[in-house]
């Protein structure tokens, strides 16, 4: 008996000894389906609700987000190729805000870099963060450090894509075959 004691002591030692992680990093992998962009015009007032399943430029067909050290988000595209003016935007919520964060890449068109903002719920303009377009890759990562986010347990990412072209809109959310009124669909918590 006192041997089992003894053991049951050290196991209980140990246990407090370790360290706690204070949030565990959390993943996010999902596809969004081909052909799904909406347009409308750039002079109306309403939700893009046109489908256009041939258009290929800003067309979302797979995410990706981590949250540890940083948020990371990378999005893929069918064809991400130079052309139009295009805005890249996220929409994060987290365990320490009352309302939302706003990040946004904006890319004038035969570019292949933009201007990066990144605004926090009380309307600050901060520097710590960045959004990087690869063109070859399809690809647009943003990347926010934790400790810029103020080190929320968790965050949940909204993110898509719009692109205008001719006198229209052609706008994709990463999360739905459609386009809400305002704003993208959000994901789960990433974290805690």
């Amino acid at each position: 008996m006192t041997r089992l004691l003894t053991c049951a002591g050290a196991v209980a030692a140990v246990l407090f000894v370790l360290p706690v992680p204070t949030a565990s990093a959390a993943e996010e992998t999902g596809r969004d389906v081909a052909g799904d962009v909406r347009s409308r015009g750039v002079h109306v007032d309403t939700t893009p609700r046109q489908p256009e399943p041939q258009r290929k430029l800003g067309d979302i067909v797979r995410y990706g987000a981590s949250y540890d050290a940083a948020l990371v988000v990378t999005t893929r595209f069918r064809d991400l190729s130079a052309r139009g003016h295009q805005e890249f935007s996220w929409y994060l919520r987290t365990s320490g805000d009352r309302f939302e964060w706003y990040a946004a890449l904006i890319v004038k068109p035969g570019q292949d870099a933009g201007a990066f903002t990144l605004i926090d719920p009380l309307a600050n303009r901060l520097r710590c963060g960045r959004a990087e377009l690869d063109r070859s890759a399809r690809t647009v990562t943003l990347r926010i450090p934790r400790s810029c986010l103020r080190n929320p347990a968790w965050v949940k990412v909204a993110h898509g894509a719009r692109v205008y072209a001719r006198g229209r809109e052609y706008s994709d959310d990463a999360r739905r075959d459609t386009v809400k009124a305002s704003g993208w669909t959000f994901g789960p918590k990433l974290g805690q």
